[in-house]
């Protein structure tokens, strides 16, 4: 399942929405640097296919893409970090492994997430999460902390059915 050409303009103006807010701006000369998150608990195929298109329509969209320090973030269970060119994720490197197919009884927590990205993540400009939507949220208190004050408008949750920004969650998503 790709992402059809409605959905590529929504990721575009997404991430423009990010990439202008208030402090995430990226000065002349300096490297973006972003976080592309995939739940690994979702279906392959549907990683692959949606994270091939997401970045070429980013590298499509502005020459800002062609160099980015790019963070790949595998959720599951636990959480692991790898620094890849965003042509490498295109190709599809990072599930390239099989020891990356992972079967995952229990969903993995969205707070979780957040309070790892805050930690590890916050020189980001831009986070991407790619899931099914199939996550669980224990404490929404701990969640909303883990959003504020800047991880809600920097990151973009991209599922099969739609795309949101972190702060619906606070608002009650």
């Amino acid at each position: 399942m790709s992402l059809s050409q409605i959905q590529q303009m929504q990721v575009n103006k997404q991430v423009d929405m990010i990439l202008h807010a208030p402090g995430s701006q990226v000065l002349e000369k300096q490297q973006l640097e972003m976080a592309l998150v995939f739940d690994m608990s979702s279906d392959m195929e549907y990683l692959k296919s949606t994270t091939t298109d997401v970045v070429t329509t980013l590298k499509r969209h502005d020459k800002i893409f062609q160099n980015v320090r790019c963070n790949v973030v595998k959720w599951s269970d636990k959480l692991t970090t790898d620094i890849m060119p965003m042509s490498f994720i295109q190709m599809g490197k990072p599930f390239a492994e099989e020891k990356d197919v992972i079967t995952v009884d229990n969903p993995p927590v969205l707070e979780e997430l957040c309070a790892y990205l805050k930690l590890f993540h916050a020189r980001s400009k831009c986070i991407i999460v790619i899931t099914d939507g199939n996550y669980d949220i224990k404490d929404r208190k701990k969640l909303i902390e883990s959003l504020n004050p800047f991880l809600k408008s920097k990151i973009l949750f991209i599922t099969p059915k739609e795309m949101f920004m972190g702060r619906e969650f606070i608002m009650g998503r």
